[in-house]
């Protein structure tokens, strides 16, 4: 390009502005919906249930000493963009049916460290059913092969000792999971892809009967579902950087041909 028009092009006031006020980032969003969910059985050990429209997660009152329930359940995100920034994320989970008279409890989510295996087809309203090879039950990961560290999960070991994301749970309706470690996970999850294992669905008071909830699970549809709402911003490559940095050279060279033309 000939020196003239560099000239006119970097000393323009609209070229200016744009190289001076351009923003290189683009906001955005994108809501994910669960790809695999199942609850964790104690009364049925070894039973697989995957298939019922919602994961239990809390105490049964009907179930004696073994009345725990757990969920989990695990989200795709390599349908998101290359090099994002994800700056916001909310876990929204929808409470479809609620014992009565009820026991409410906080509900917390944590981050999965060990794989679990297929979700099945066993309906939480029967119990589930027999598992087959490789689905997850409250005994193993994957029926047939890998255990939990203990029967339901261990902190610490299958699961996170630290909450990623607490709330309130009272009756029928939507509720909302969020908060630093939870943006934290999902970040770690998006750097890497192998290490998403999802999360652990559980009451603090699991041990109490009437605590249980039905959560709506991926059978139950978009509407009702698992959904992870997620904020992000798009960072410029590499390359854009360079650009503006040779722009901004450019417009301080003819600024400083301009200046020592006038002395």
């Amino acid at each position: 390009m000939h020196s003239s028009t560099l000239k006119k092009l970097f000393t323009s006031p609209i070229a200016l502005a744009m190289l001076m006020g351009a923003d290189f980032s683009q906001a955005d969003t994108s809501t994910l919906l669960s790809v695999a969910d199942a609850t964790l059985f104690q009364a049925n050990p070894n039973n697989n249930l995957g298939d019922g429209g919602t994961i239990m997660a809390g105490g049964r009152p009907k179930d004696g000493s073994l009345n725990k329930t757990r969920g989990v359940l695990r989200f795709d995100l390599s349908s998101l963009p290359e090099n994002v920034l994800i700056t916001s994320a909310t876990l929204t989970l929808k409470v479809l049916d609620t014992p009565s008279p009820a026991v409410n409890s906080i509900f917390d989510v944590r981050r999965l460290l060990v794989s679990w295996g297929n979700e099945g087809i066993g309906s939480d309203r029967s119990g589930g059913g027999p598992a087959a090879f490789n689905q997850v039950t409250w005994n193993n990961r994957f029926f047939g092969g890998f255990t939990w560290s203990s029967p339901g999960g261990v902190s610490g070991v299958d699961f996170s000792s630290a909450v990623s994301a607490s709330q309130n749970v009272a009756g029928n309706g939507t509720y909302n999971f969020s908060g630093a470690n939870l943006l934290a996970d999902v970040r770690g999850w998006y750097a890497s892809p192998a290490n998403n294992f999802g999360l652990m669905l559980m009451s603090e008071s699991e041990t109490v009967g009437r605590t249980v909830r039905r959560f709506g699970s991926r059978e139950a549809g978009s509407f009702n579902g698992p959904s992870l709402n997620l904020q992000f911003t798009t960072v410029p490559e590499p390359g854009t950087f360079g650009l503006l940095g040779i722009g901004g050279a450019l417009i301080g060279v003819v600024h400083w041909r301009r200046r020592k033309c006038r002395m």
